[in-house]
């Protein structure tokens, strides 16, 4: 059985972050396996790992090439239901309980340092990508997280 997901699209990085805020501020549900607050944790790791600051496994050489292959695909939609390697996995997903607010806090300090670092480094698994690039990445990146989060009506 699939898991619920709520397909979202994003046209900028800016309406990414305004739909997380507006998650925060309303009651919510989660479909898979992670709560609100481990989602915006995850995606501010991963802005970390953008900017340079957080470490990432390398990849082996057949995902790196395999990477740039399918790179156009995944800018262009959201992709989900695919396992990390573990080792990834662990840098990338917290195992403990993340409060919303402070995943939050953390996801817009970090969204703060992506806006701001110009250039961008080479991207771990694409390679190098243009700024509209890795603003679409993360676009699609929040499509794919956020639409595991459902607010109650």
């Amino acid at each position: 059985m699939a898991t619920e997901h709520r397909t979202l699209r994003f046209e900028s990085i800016g309406a990414a972050m305004a739909e997380a805020e507006r998650l925060a501020a309303v009651e919510t549900r989660t479909t898979g396996q992670f709560s609100l607050g481990q989602i915006f944790e995850h995606l501010a790791r991963t802005f970390e790992v953008v900017v340079g600051e957080r470490t990432m496994p390398p990849s082996p050489l057949p995902m790196r090439i395999l990477s740039r292959l399918i790179r156009p695909l995944v800018l262009r939609k959201a992709q989900t239901g695919f396992k990390l390697p573990s080792k990834a996995q662990n840098v990338l997903w917290p195992s403990e309980a993340v409060s919303t607010e402070d995943g939050l806090q953390h996801l817009r300090q970090a969204y703060e340092k992506f806006k701001a670092t110009d250039p961008l480094p080479k991207h771990v698994f694409f390679g190098n990508m243009t700024r509209e690039q890795h603003d679409a990445l993360q676009c699609r990146h929040f499509e794919g997280h956020l639409g595991f989060v459902h607010p109650v009506s």
